[in-house]
């Protein structure tokens, strides 16, 4: 009896590894503060008339809804919640999903669902691989991991001729021009300008 038990187990755990393997996943690299917008369709004859969800995948938890569409009329609805925004266009056979002002804590995996209340819900696919990267240009000035001062020459040097009383052949003098201070900071891939002054 034991392993008929455990035959059947390794066989749902084998089926439901192939069904994760035919899950196609797509990837979305997108800056910090910037908006993520995807598309999942969906069959317009089987789900038309069907609540639709965003979920985020969390490995080892059961999947989070973030947005839940709330109409079943097969009307076109839209539903936001916080940062989330659900668009159900069943004439289209498209959920439209946007999630703004992205943080590098948002990474992660996440599938558009039609939800049950009893059930386990059908994946939309493609999966989204979402990888927030921090913008570098947006590192506030505070930011301690790297802090660099360089002098920074905005012109050139520019030369002159002049005559001496005493000396009877011209000579060269070279006047550099003023300088600008900035602070550069490179918490990760790119380097920021900050505090620039004397650009003349």
């Amino acid at each position: 009896m034991k392993k008929a038990g455990l035959r059947g187990l390794l066989w749902m755990v084998f089926i439901s590894e192939l069904q994760a393997e035919n899950e196609s996943t797509e990837e979305k690299f997108i800056k910090e503060g910037e908006t993520l917008n995807v598309n999942c369709p969906f069959s317009t004859e089987k789900y038309s008339y069907s609540q639709k969800a965003w979920q985020k995948l969390i490995d080892g938890r059961k999947p989070v809804t973030l947005a839940l569409t709330k109409s079943t009329s097969g009307d076109p609805s839209q539903v936001r919640e916080g940062r989330y925004f659900l668009e159900d266009i069943p004439s289209e056979a498209i959920l439209h999903v946007q999630m703004t002002n992205l943080q590098v804590e948002d990474s992660g995996l996440y599938r558009c669902v039609i939800y049950y209340l009893s059930k386990e819900p059908d994946v939309l696919s493609p999966l989204f691989h979402l990888v927030v990267i921090k913008d570098p240009l947006s590192t506030a000035a505070s930011d301690k991991n790297h802090t660099w001062k360089l002098q920074i020459s905005t012109f050139p040097p520019t030369t002159t001729r002049a005559q001496g009383t005493l000396v009877d052949r011209p000579r060269t003098v070279t006047k550099l021009p003023p300088k600008s201070t900035a602070d550069l900071s490179s918490p990760g891939f790119g380097v920021n300008i900050t505090n620039v002054t004397d650009v003349t």
